[in-house]
């Protein structure tokens, strides 16, 4: 199919007239089939660019690591609705309070970091469960205030003086932050600090300062949790020239010191650079070092200059072509609280408009089944996919120059057409669309620029793009013109991890929603593990543009305590939640206290972490009451019904900086409420351990009390973890 004549007015909402094909150069009515050689011919001067698409090389199913966030939500995550958000299919999101009163941790304590600990909260819920399912990076400098606006330089960063106690004060606080959270591993990466390099803005101290931040910084989030991912160094650039700030010198210095992060990643936000060659030289600086396999991400892109579809676009198919893990855009306006998503939607008070670059984003998300390989053009580069499944093929283009100027005519040749042939043909024909997204700040969908059904004749097709505002992208859609998501999804599971002890119905309520304009009646299907049991209802009714709940009894029959998940499948949609199988009763007990000095919680005594070294200023990762030097002092676990227990296990502070002897539990009583009644079942004196575990003869409790009498630093007392056996 060609065209080489002025770009045709938008087709999209009109009746497509014989005139209009005949204006366009193809001679065709919709409908009307033309051999593709024919099509090919009507074009009388060469392309000034050509893009190969070869639908037959699968390179593999498509993961949109090109779509990812920084900030670009609503203070409470609620905003943009799941209109605007779930077809872009969002991969990460970055940030964590940036710019929010209070100047973080450095200039607020614990006060100013609260209000950007809560946003990092709010948001992470919003993204990480369905229907988006994204990771969430939380940037540790935006959490201590360094974020470019709150902090003066004389205000306090790590590490000033030698003193390195707030550092790590503040790391223990974001990890035991981020677990009573329930971010998993998974789903949550930690950088450590946002463009160190640029210093007289986000670290104004000496790189020598900054290298022992970031050690120390590793050394303590990994020891707190083993499992966490670390980002960095996001600089603002990765270069290997002789400046001081080099990824080459700066990597050396991790693989020295054991302290290499998990992920990769840096900036990109000068004109010119090619994200292709980047991955290149970061691959050969990771291999160099041993470290292979690194994944990586440019976490803040494109440059100011590139912010239009059809340059936007350009760079998505460069970091795909790159194989490139994640990739963030970057934030040129409002920033940090306004959902525009970092530019792709028009904010006017507080309405929200699809600009061209959502629909750019929206159409490389629509690609679906495989990518395949492209063969990119001098200016042009492109995506493409081929989802046989769905008879699809799609191919969205932009171009390096992203101006407005006239790229003539560039011609997309899509090889292995005779492979796709099944999946694309019907009744001979092949209906091919081609649509143009301008840069407009109001975009109602890509206009239509011609649409035909093209009779293919051998393994190669010709698609001619009239390419006259570089600005634009350009979408090309084979077969299907269809790019609907699914009518509905399992939005999250309440617990998202449940604990299950031994014969215990444990109920997990799923939320499933509708997108739809009529109630959806749906059958749900779940898969468990040998030596478990789960019972649901046959059917659950989901309202029109609604959630509604599914409540999953699970039940555990086994004595493995290997960890585990279960599944809930209801159509083509599904959500795996991991179970956490348990002897400790305390684990689904409700748990109160006397009293609590924030940031502790006695929600912290039951959360199956007894490491006393997660213990931060007060008294975060355990329990710490409120009322200096008087006891005593308690806290409860009650349960629903009676539970059988014979042993209980009490868990004092007794970390290296803490020891027991001096900052735990001296003396207390273990008291359980047995038929009503209070009766004491253990009682301990003088005591200096870390671990103390009492012994009695089996009672049925709905309620475990220890009751603190005295503690060896005579102030406070300190509890990290609590836990009672059956046996």
């Amino acid at each position: 199919m060609t065209a080489h004549e002025a770009d045709p007015a938008p087709l999209s909402g009109r009746p497509i007239s014989r005139a209009m094909f005949l204006r366009a150069g193809g001679a065709v009515i919709l409908g009307a089939a033309v051999p593709a050689a024919l099509a090919r011919a009507a074009a009388a001067d060469g392309p000034s660019d050509t893009v190969r698409v070869d639908l037959g090389q699968v390179l593999g199913e498509p993961t949109y690591a090109a779509t990812g966030f920084l900030h670009g939500l609503s203070q409470d995550g609620i905003q943009p609705s799941d209109a605007l958000l779930r077809p872009l299919k969002p991969q990460l999101f970055r940030g964590a309070g940036s710019a929010l009163p209070g100047g973080g941790w450095s200039a607020g304590g614990y006060q100013g970091y609260a209000p950007r600990w809560a946003m990092t909260r709010d948001i992470f819920q919003r993204v990480a469960s369905g229907p988006l399912n994204a990771e969430y990076c939380i940037v540790l400098s935006d959490l201590w205030g360094a974020e470019g606006v709150s902090l003066k330089p004389t205000d306090p960063y790590p590490g000033d003086g030698g003193d390195w106690s707030n550092w790590e004060a503040f790391l223990i606080q974001v990890v035991n932050d981020v677990k009573g959270a329930d971010m998993r591993p998974n789903q949550v990466q930690y950088e450590i600090w946002n463009e160190p390099d640029f210093g007289n803005v986000y670290f104004p101290r000496p790189k020598a300062q900054y290298e022992e931040m970031w050690r120390r910084g590793v050394r303590k989030i990994r020891a707190l949790d083993p499992k966490a991912r670390i980002v960095g160094p996001t600089f603002t650039r990765l270069t290997v020239t002789d400046e001081s700030w080099r990824m080459d010198r700066w990597l050396d210095m991790v693989v020295a010191s054991g302290t290499a992060p998990d992920i990769l990643s840096w900036h990109d936000l000068i004109p010119g650079r090619d994200p292709v060659n980047q991955a290149a030289l970061a691959r050969t600086l990771l291999a160099e070092r041993g470290l292979s396999g690194m994944p990586l991400q440019i976490n803040e892109y494109p440059s100011s200059g590139g912010l239009d579809p059809g340059y936007n676009t350009w760079y998505v198919a460069r970091l795909e072509r790159a194989r490139v893990e994640y990739a963030v855009l970057a934030i040129y306006g409002s920033c940090c609280t306004f959902p525009q998503l970092d530019g792709l939607l028009t904010q006017e008070g507080d309405e929200l408009f699809r600009n061209g670059r959502w629909w750019a984003y929206q159409r490389y998300a629509a690609i679906t089944g495989n990518l395949v390989s492209t063969r990119p053009g001098s200016a042009v580069d492109a995506v493409a996919g081929m989802d046989h499944a769905r008879g699809q093929a799609r191919i969205v283009l932009g171009n390096e120059r992203g101006d407005g100027r006239d790229l003539g005519t560039v011609r997309l040749t899509l090889d292995g057409i005779a492979g796709a042939h099944r999946s694309l043909v019907k009744n001979g024909r092949i209906r091919v669309r081609v649509e143009r997204i301008p840069d407009r700040a109001k975009l109602t969908e890509p206009e239509v620029v011609r649409e035909q059904q093209l009779s293919p004749d051998r393994n190669t097709l010709d698609v001619d793009i009239p390419w006259h505002d570089a600005s634009s992208a350009y979408v090309v859609t084979l077969g299907e013109q269809d790019s609907e998501l699914p009518p509905y999804v399992i939005v999250d599971a309440t617990p998202a991890a449940p604990v299950l002890l031994p014969g215990e119905p444990t109920p997990v309520v799923f939320r499933l929603r509708n997108y739809t304009d009529d109630p959806l009646t749906l059958r749900p299907v779940l898969s468990v593990p040998d030596g478990y049991t789960a019972a649901a209802p046959a059917e659950v009714t989901v309202p029109a543009n609604g959630d509604a709940q599914l409540t999953v009894t699970l039940t555990r029959t086994t004595t493995d305590l290997t960890a585990t998940e279960s599944r809930l499948i209801v159509g083509d949609q599904s959500l795996t939640v991991p179970l956490q199988p348990s002897e400790n009763w305390v684990r689904i007990a409700a748990m109160a206290a006397s009293s609590t000095h924030a940031p502790s919680s006695p929600a912290n005594l039951n959360d199956g972490d007894t490491d006393p070294e997660r213990w931060g200023g007060g008294g975060a990762g355990g329990w710490n009451d409120a009322t200096d030097g008087a006891f005593p002092d308690w806290v409860t676990a009650t349960w629903s019904h009676p539970v059988r227990i014979s042993r209980v296990r009490v868990h004092t502070l007794d970390s290296r900086a803490y020891p027991a002897a001096q900052w735990g539990v001296r003396d207390f009583d273990v008291v359980a409420r047995v038929d009503g009644v209070g009766r004491t079942l253990a009682q301990v004196r003088g005591n200096v351990a870390g671990v103390i575990e009492s012994r009695f003869d089996t009672v049925a409790a709905d309620l475990l009390e220890i009751r603190v009498l005295a503690s060896n630093s005579n102030d406070y007392s300190r509890l990290i973890e609590i836990e009672a056996f059956t046996a």
